[in-house]
């Protein structure tokens, strides 16, 4: 009789149980994190279909980071206290139902509220999936190789989604971009309804969820990531904006207040009394910050500064995805015997030498000799980085909070993602303002715009670097039932 290997089953499944889990969960993920990027190469279509004036069309983006972003949290203790599966299907059904919504849209507003409420089932959506997985491999080579593809999907995914965004409004429409979702939404949930995908502990109870800390918690959050987001529109010192991060503070901390007295709380505070835990949170904002500026700047570099058209500049992202393929599973490979915090210090460092080369970007300057090379860099960093970034931020809770602690890993992603790109978004407008004020002409204009936020991401990835170092070994030579982290 032979054994299931280690990778590909567990104590609880067979082998082809824990494949059709292994490949839902990635699949669902996969598509969640591609809608963060795929409309990027899309706008300047949608702007002149649907009227968009030029500040409205950045809540195309923002609505679905804002609210995926902001109800991450609560979606994963939905996913613990209801049902993993339960809250999967209806995350995926919000999530397909709002993409058909999307791409049929004949108004700013129409498309906007679409995109809102994608990200609102990609919240439910992605910790349901991120506990699914942890809880099917429950053995340490299982978990680890598990983990390691989940991590190696963030970039992966942000790249594809580009490149197909570019691909397909130049080839078919930008509503394609939405209703590519709905045949791959429907796969899903007929491959999630089988047997094999039922959790053990998924079953008919009464439970209670901290009503008033959801409310705190999201109510906190929406504001703060909205006023941040807003930056990019009106002044940081700006009544409104003083107002909306003071009022979100209290929110927030009325929610710690809360969350030590509920009988059922909407997180376990102790969690983060673990240093991994908290480290791979503040590591995830950090580096989310600069790959979400990598995105969406570079994007804007190669259209409106080089002129590329859609098509190009979305293949142009492709040796990004296949160099973070190949060092995502190479981090797989390296994690039990270099260690996560190596490879996290390691990965973000060569991140941000190749951000860092972005600034050598040029009016006219070729792909090769300066874009490329941060492609490569980035790429091969960031897989190294976010395999065992995953590994530290769910690996070190018990099996109970595994919805919870992924919802703030991928909420880390999301509001860290949203709020940098305010960030650098408001830099570099402000930086366009002086250069186009000093006379320099619009390219170049752009250009000097682009270098500062690009210098702005560098340093944020390298700040996520150095806290790298705060991390434990992470070599994952622990089992994962009874070890909780160092």
């Amino acid at each position: 009789m032979t054994q299931s290997p280690p990778e590909t089953a567990t104590a609880n499944k067979p082998a082809v149980a824990a494949g059709l889990v292994f490949a839902v969960t990635c699949g669902a993920q996969f598509s969640v994190i591609i809608d963060d990027t795929v409309v990027a190469m899309a706008l300047p279509s949608i702007r002149e279909d649907l009227g968009f004036g030029a500040a409205s069309l950045a809540w195309v983006v923002d609505a679905y980071m804002l609210l995926f972003g902001c109800f991450l949290v609560l979606g994963g203790r939905c996913a613990d206290l209801f049902g993993r599966r339960r809250i999967f299907l209806i995350g995926l059904t919000i999530f397909t139902a709002a993409s058909f919504l999307g791409g049929i849209a004949t108004n700013p507003e129409t498309l906007i509220v679409a995109r809102g409420v994608q990200g609102l089932g990609a919240a439910l959506l992605s910790p349901a999936a991120l506990s699914i997985l942890v809880n099917t491999f429950t053995d340490a080579s299982g978990r680890r190789k598990a983990l390691g593809v989940w991590g190696g999907l963030t970039g992966i995914s942000g790249v594809t989604g580009v490149l197909l965004g570019g691909v397909i409004t130049d080839l078919i429409s930008w509503r394609w971009v939405f209703f590519v979702n709905i045949p791959i939404g429907v796969l899903l949930f007929a491959l999630a309804m089988a047997p094999a995908m039922a959790d053990r502990d998924e079953r008919d109870r009464r439970v209670r969820l901290d009503t008033t800390g959801a409310l705190l918690l999201t109510a906190g959050l929406l504001l703060l990531v909205h006023t941040v987001i807003s930056t990019e529109h009106r002044s940081w010192t700006s009544p409104a904006t003083l107002a909306g991060i003071t009022v979100a503070a209290m929110l927030l901390g009325l929610f710690g207040v809360r969350e030590k007295t509920a009988a059922e709380p909407l997180i376990r505070l102790s969690i983060f009394r673990n240093r991994q835990i908290v480290l791979a949170n503040v590591m995830m904002l950090l580096a989310a910050s600069g790959l979400y500026g990598i995105f969406f700047f570079l994007t804007q570099y190669m259209q409106l500064v080089q002129e590329w058209s859609p098509m190009r500049a979305g293949l142009s992202w492709a040796p990004f995805g296949v160099t973070m393929a190949v060092f995502s599973g190479l981090a797989i490979q390296l994690l039990p015997r270099v260690g996560g915090r190596i490879l996290c210090f390691t990965g973000l460092s060569v991140a941000t030498v190749g951000l860092a080369l972005l600034l050598r970007t040029s009016v006219g300057g070729g792909y090769v000799g300066e874009v490329l090379p941060t492609l490569l860099l980035c790429a091969a960093g960031y897989g190294l980085a976010l395999v065992p970034l995953v590994v530290a931020a769910v690996s070190a809770v018990d099996r109970a909070d595994t919805g919870a602690a992924s919802g703030i890993l991928n909420s880390g992603q999301q509001v860290g993602g949203a709020v940098g790109l305010a960030v650098l978004a408001t830099l570099a407008s402000s930086r366009l303002t002086t250069s186009s004020e000093s006379g320099s002409a619009l390219p170049q204009a752009l250009l000097d715009s682009y270098h500062t936020a690009f210098l702005a991401g560098t340093v944020l990835t390298a700040v996520a670097a150095v806290t790298a170092l705060g991390l434990p070994s992470l070599r994952t030579e622990f089992d994962p039932e009874t070890t909780q982290g160092v």
